[in-house]
């Protein structure tokens, strides 16, 4: 569906659906093995995969999932007669991408109405398209669809089974310590856990949690709640040693001590706990590394110390910065409002001084995601700059999602990378010493402040004076 002009595609469509969409399409006559299982799993398409709508040409109104939130419209609604064998461009105003509303209004009821005229229509989006919702490049995968039928599609409840799971997978321990069968006499029965626990120094714990609780399950639970966290680390490990020791006996016949089990323990978690005190932005020592992996360890505990303890200073104030000498720099950002169902655009061109020189207020219908909102704040600033000829501008923005998705090229569908995309083909095409850079919130607070202003306007506004919402910060950011 979302690669229509695959020669499998053809085929199917041929075969199975020559005046259908796949979503609507039937079983058939002597159907193949691969067409069944597709049918079996269609269900799927529907509740995580709506349109992106294009010219809308290639989408019916009805039993597709165009609106927002991925609703449809179902075919036994009052007024589907009317559009049945219709796409949706028959909904749509002809000069311009926005939706026709007396049309909307004449047809359907005021229900469905408010959920067309609330689908947001996109110019930069050309073509109709299938978007996977659950991954947020717009491309289907196996992982996100088992989650997604996992989360909302089927209900599992049956198969969940009660307690705090979700507290043993975030532990920051090795994953494999995290999966144990229930044995509650060989962990907190058998003598020997009994002597490990003691001398762990966690049985008079553990002991009441086993005469508390019925099962395993329910004394672990018990466990994490009363213990801290750096305790309950250390229990998850030797619950694993001791998994390990009862192993090591029945397949290899080797018997560990309780010293050996607890040292297992212990250094299991302290390597995995210092592997994983490295990134990847790590610069390397020019100062030769210390021997031995707990002196490592030590090194690196110690660098800790020292980041914690400046991260205790007082956090150095980030201040908007005029551009160099000559040029401007355009400040943008979004708001969303709720109570409104609006997004709002802010703009703000100051010079090398810090003078105003212009702003620019731009107001959308509908509750976008931030991603989105962001994108369109940025292109219709470009768009707004580039009609004024201007050049030599500082796009600065405070999403870094948007400023990274416009520097890099990706794989991308989604209707947040196709505004990116146009953003960046205008800018391309009208600039030649201009750049998008990114700021964070703190700098970029007069055009964090003008598009609250815009969800409270009917229309787009151009500002030749201060507007009254910025003026004391744009002063105070000129001292």
């Amino acid at each position: 569906m979302s690669e229509p002009n695959y020669l499998v595609s053809r085929i199917f469509k041929a075969r199975y659906f020559p005046n259908k969409s796949c979503l609507t399409a039937t079983i058939g006559h002597n159907p193949s093995y691969v067409w069944r299982s597709i049918l079996r799993a269609r269900f799927i398409v529907p509740g995580g995969a709506p349109w992106s709508i294009g010219s809308g040409n290639n989408i019916p109104i009805l039993n597709e999932p165009w609106m927002c939130h991925g609703d449809n419209i179902d075919e036994n609604v009052a007024g589907a007669q009317f559009v049945r064998y219709t796409s949706i461009n028959s909904l749509m105003d002809p000069n311009a991408k926005r939706w026709n509303e007396p049309v909307v209004r004449q047809v359907f009821s005021d229900n469905i109405a408010a959920q067309i005229l609330n689908t947001p229509l996109f110019d930069q989006v050309q073509q109709d398209r299938l978007i996977w919702k659950a991954e947020k490049h717009g491309h289907y995968s196996v992982r996100s669809a088992y989650r997604l039928c996992v989360n909302e599609l089927i209900d599992v409840s049956h198969l969940r089974r009660p307690g705090n799971w979700s507290r043993i997978w975030r532990f920051k321990v090795p994953p494999k310590v995290k999966n144990l069968e229930d044995f509650a006499h060989l962990f907190f029965s058998y003598p020997f856990a009994i002597q490990v626990w003691t001398r762990a120094g966690l049985w008079t714990d553990i002991d009441f949690s086993v005469t508390t609780a019925h099962t395993a399950e329910e004394t672990i639970f018990l466990l994490l709640q009363n213990l801290s966290t750096v305790q309950a680390k250390h229990m998850v490990m030797l619950l694993w040693s001791l998994w390990k020791r009862c192993n090591l006996k029945v397949w290899e016949d080797v018997t560990k001590s309780c010293a050996a089990v607890i040292e297992r323990a212990k250094v299991m978690l302290d390597d995995w706990e210092f592997a994983n005190s490295f990134r990847t932005d790590m610069q390397p020592t020019t100062q030769p590394a210390p021997h031995g992996l707990h002196q490592q360890a030590a090194a690196v505990n110690s660098s800790a110390a020292v980041l914690a303890a400046s991260a205790t200073a007082e956090p150095q104030q980030i201040n908007w910065q005029p551009p160099a000498s000559g040029r401007l720099k355009c400040n943008v950002d979004a708001a969303f409002s709720i109570p409104y169902n609006r997004t709002g655009v802010g703009i703000c061109l100051r010079d090398d001084e810090g003078t105003f020189v212009l702003a620019k207020t731009v107001n959308f219908e509908g509750g976008y995601s931030v991603e989105v909102g962001e994108a369109l704040g940025l292109f219709h600033a470009i768009q707004w700059v580039s009609d004024m000829q201007m050049d030599n501008i500082d796009f600065e923005v405070d999403s870094k999602i948007t400023k990274d998705a416009f520097t890099a090229r990706r794989d991308d569908i989604s209707e947040f990378r196709h505004i990116v995309e146009a953003s960046r083909s205008m800018f391309h095409s009208k600039f030649s010493n201009s750049r998008v850079e990114f700021v964070r919130r703190q700098a970029n607070v007069v055009a964090h402040t003008v598009p609250r202003e815009a969800t409270l306007l009917a229309s787009a506004v151009v500002y030749y004076p201060i507007p009254n919402c910025i003026e004391s910060s744009i002063v105070n950011e000129m001292l």
